[in-house]
């Protein structure tokens, strides 16, 4: 290995630093006794962390991983595949690949144990739902780096795929109705930061909250809004205007050309 240390200390190389694999970086290096390596081929920024190196060149990186995350467009996963095949065997390889096979890496890296999960870039804050698809046993070996990216969960491949609205577009999805909610603070006179910032004060501390109480959502709801007051009335403005129906037909309509539900 290009880099010693102590017999848990783990090399683990991070192909693709666009926004997710620099998320994964920042979260992974928590490990403080693990090295993290990192290439991009195109230009990158690498997180100013100690345990974070850029490799010289991609077979450098894949050489000198013991687990290596892939996290490139699902255009550039099939090319990568290839080039990496024949130096991954005994080595974890670990997929971040939206919506790609995991039967097509078995077949292009047959000596290598293969891991698929699904994750976003809130990764970088070590809180978000990590789905994992692969044998159960290798499930076991990573949980201790997939938490440092969130809380994970092992699924079947075809929910993975099913829930990448949630878990990979996720955190755009509620940013887009989180702005919605900073727009009508506009319209009562906010000024726009102060809008955002108290938005997503809200938004944290009822997530925080639900966490904690181990509340469901129509639990939750009920809580606040009381007969008769200006909570349930605009809930019931939602209803009207059918919002949650079309939120989730919007939703199901676009994964379905990906994956047969």
């Amino acid at each position: 290995m290009l880099f010693g240390g102590k017999n848990d200390q783990m090399n683990i190389g991070i192909i693709g630093i666009g926004n997710m694999g620099y998320a994964l970086s920042v979260a992974l290096s928590k490990s403080k006794e693990d090295t993290i390596l990192v290439y991009d081929r195109g230009k990158y920024k690498v997180p100013k962390i100690k345990n974070i190196k850029r490799a010289n060149s991609l077979i450098d990186l894949v050489k000198s991983s013991d687990t290596i995350f892939v996290s490139v467009k699902p255009n550039d996963a099939e090319k990568l595949f290839d080039e990496i095949s024949l130096n991954v065997e005994g080595k974890t390889v670990v997929s971040v690949v939206a919506l790609y096979p995991y039967s097509k890496m078995v077949e292009k890296m047959p000596k290598a144990k293969i891991c698929k999960i699904m994750t976003s870039i809130a990764a970088e804050t070590g809180k978000a739902p990590v789905l994992a698809y692969c044998q159960k046993e290798l499930f076991e070996s990573l949980k201790r780096l997939l938490e440092k990216i969130g809380e994970p969960y092992l699924f079947d491949e075809k929910i993975i795929d099913a829930l990448v609205p949630i878990t990979g577009s996720g955190p755009a999805i509620v940013a887009y109705f989180l702005d919605s909610l900073s727009q009508y603070m506009l319209l009562a006179g906010v000024e726009k930061d102060l809008a955002e910032r108290i938005t997503n004060l809200v938004t944290y501390s009822t997530s925080i909250y639900a966490l904690k109480k181990d509340v469901d959502y129509r639990t939750l709801i009920k809580k606040v809004a009381t007969p008769s007051g200006i909570t349930i009335k605009i809930l019931q403005e939602f209803d009207k205007r059918t919002l949650k129906g079309n939120v989730v037909d919007s939703i199901y309509s676009k994964i379905k050309e990906y994956v047969k539900l």
